[in-house]
């Protein structure tokens, strides 16, 4: 059972992962452009289902089971 975290939501990396390649085509700014990449490269080196994800930044928590 994977125990719910203050501040961060349950998702599955690869849904978090397709949103990252829609926002990323469809952003105007460099930088937020260039951080969505980092996170998308980070999150493609993960092996694990779910993750958490932070309701207010974006930070990822691999979830290890």
């Amino acid at each position: 059972m994977i125990k719910e975290k203050n501040g961060y939501i349950i998702a599955y990396r690869e849904h978090v992962i397709d949103n990252l390649i829609r926002w990323i085509s469809e952003t105007k700014s460099e930088s937020d452009k260039f951080l969505m990449k980092e996170d998308l490269k980070m999150l493609m080196s993960w092996e694990c289902e779910q993750i958490y994800v932070s309701e207010s930044t974006n930070e990822y928590i691999k979830i290890n089971k």
